[in-house]
């Protein structure tokens, strides 16, 4: 298991999966009625479709949005940039998909050519820098959301386990990861539940609490020397050799069934899969409730929209990209769905 779980994580930075292209790709150049028409490729529930539809309404575009579940969408993106066909004229890429891209920036437009240079300001400094080259002269997406993260627990297990079940006292039992695992310990043995649905649940924040991931500044890959990812490692091979996480994938099925049985007490729960738990496990309101991660703050996740290059119109898809990214859109994807804005004009908004 151990060199099993240590391929996956050294082998995805390096390898691009390999996957079966979309039957639709972009570089459509006129709709039969004479509009620009756009494909658009998306994951499900980004919950930026309607204002894509708006967009186009408004400035006489055509879109074609196609939408696949998340990895699907990176795997055909991936293949399609290698075969230099069937790319759409938009992608939604994840902030390790983007990190990856940037060994070959050419695959994209660069926005800053059609006017990315003039809302830099609209976004988070870090954020906008994960999309720019090292040279910081090709900048390939603009940012969706981000993942600020807290914790959701179970109350019923943490209770039966004679847990706190207050948030307060909870952020205090759960100061450092090595109290998260002794409390898991805890509860297995009270219980006989799980504390996590998968390991990799625990991996990704106790990694995006590092100063560095993969790459340094210089674009070196640095993941086998980078002792936070080791660190990352270690405490996610604990948990495996403890029994203390399912292998239930987040998002699947089972791992909705899971949030409603109990099947586990803790979720590391970025402000996007808030919502996700939400819509996932329904009947289970009122049986979880957030507190903070251990060992301060962390981001998992957020977006970003860009332009392969092989779209025939990138200064429309750039218009529509900045247009349903812009401060004011944000905020309504945050009130509709939860999402994190990357743009901190309206942190002092009520909502937020």
């Amino acid at each position: 298991m151990r060199k099993v779980w240590r391929k996956w994580i050294f082998g995805s930075v390096i390898l691009a999966s390999a996957a079966a292209l979309s039957a639709c790709g972009g570089g459509e150049e006129k709709a039969d009625d004479g509009q620009v028409e756009l494909t658009i490729w998306l994951w499900n529930n980004m919950g930026i479709e309607g204002l894509i539809n708006q967009y186009a309404e408004e400035h006489d575009l055509k879109v074609n949005i196609q939408t696949a579940d998340f990895n699907d969408v990176h795997n055909n993106l991936t293949t399609a940039l290698a075969a230099g066909s069937g790319a759409p004229d938009i992608s939604a890429i994840e902030v390790k998909g983007i990190d990856k891209m940037k060994a070959n920036p050419d695959h994209f437009h660069n926005l800053l050519d059609y006017g990315g240079a003039d809302v830099e300001g609209d976004y988070l400094d870090w954020k906008w820098k994960q999309a720019l080259s090292i040279d910081e002269q090709y900048l390939l997406g603009l940012p969706t959301d981000i993942g600020p993260q807290a914790l959701a627990y179970r109350l019923d297990l943490f209770e039966e386990a004679g847990l706190p079940t207050d948030r307060d006292e909870v952020a205090e039992l759960l100061k450092t990861w090595d109290e998260f695992i002794s409390a898991g310990e805890l509860v297995k043995e009270k219980t006989g539940k799980a504390f996590l649905p998968n390991p990799g649940n625990m991996y990704a924040v106790i990694e995006g609490q590092g100063d560095a991931k993969y790459f340094d500044a210089e674009g070196n890959i640095i993941v086998e020397d980078n002792p936070a990812i080791h660190r990352a490692y270690d405490y996610a091979m604990e948990v495996i050799e403890k029994g203390l996480t399912t292998n239930m994938e987040d998002g699947s099925t089972e791992w909705s069934a899971g949030l409603l049985n109990g099947d586990f007490a803790t979720v590391v729960a970025p402000a996007w899969r808030m919502t996700q738990i939400q819509e996932s496990a329904p009947d289970a309101a009122g049986l979880w409730d957030i507190t903070q991660i251990p060992e301060g703050s962390g981001n998992m996740g957020g977006s970003f929209l860009t332009v392969p290059k092989e779209s025939k119109h990138p200064q429309e898809a750039y218009d529509l990209i900045e247009w349903v990214l812009a401060p004011e859109q944000q905020l309504t994807v945050f009130r509709e769905l939860g999402n994190f804005p990357s743009t901190p004009s309206v942190y002092g908004s009520e909502e937020l």
